[in-house]
């Protein structure tokens, strides 16, 4: 079985997983809070690009560097037009600004919609982009494929905001909320990488 890596950048999008996958706090004074149960990790990063790079590097360095490794970065995400709740897989990932674009290698059997994602600097509440919005993904996505097969790192988002329902008002307790929705989806998307991480493990296993 896989070890799964889950990296988030706000405690109001990791409580809800921690509760889901019976998580614990690792004691270590890491720089990060990090909880653990089994097989599972998750790294609360703090937002921004440069966080989720460092937090992602940490979790590898524990030794959940394999590369049958899954790497899923969830959270919130802010979108133009989308529901609020509505869940996404990033089917591209730009770097607002670099202007660089990754596409990650979405599962054939997708859990749910995929849309492109856009990596701000500071947040956008001008609602200007097409796509999601979000802070850390940019970062994420290249560090984890540093550690793990392309096609077992993916980045989960739910809306949070959009033109109508703008982030002004959107409370730690929303969030709470929007990731607790998302958690079905969420293991349903970490069974099809499971799938994925055993037939990898089999053709590596054959090769050697």
């Amino acid at each position: 079985m896989s070890v799964i890596n889950l990296v988030v950048a706000l405690p109001a999008e990791a409580k809800p997983v921690i509760s889901r996958f019976g998580l614990a706090r690792v004691q270590a004074d890491l720089g990060f809070p990090l909880y653990r149960h089994g097989r599972i990790a998750l790294v609360v990063t703090g937002p921004g690009k440069p966080a989720a790079v460092t937090g992602t590097d940490l979790l590898a360095t524990l030794g959940n560097s394999s590369q049958a490794a899954i790497w899923v970065n969830l959270g919130v995400a802010g979108h133009a037009e989308r529901q609020v709740g509505e869940v996404l897989l990033a089917r591209s990932i730009t770097d607002a600004g670099s202007g660089h674009v990754r596409h990650p290698i979405l599962p054939q059997e997708r859990p749910c919609p995929a849309d492109d994602l856009l990596t701000l600097d500071r947040p956008d509440l001008g609602y200007r982009h097409k796509g999601m919005v979000d802070m850390e993904a940019s970062g994420f996505f290249p560090t984890a494929c540093r550690y793990a097969s392309t096609e077992l790192v993916q980045v989960l988002k739910v809306v949070s905001d959009n033109r109508k329902t703008t982030a002004r008002g959107l409370s730690a307790k929303q969030v709470h909320l929007l990731m607790g929705g998302a958690l079905d989806i969420l293991e349903t998307l970490l069974a099809s990488l499971e799938a994925r991480a055993e037939v990898r493990q089999r053709i590596d296993h054959a090769h050697e």
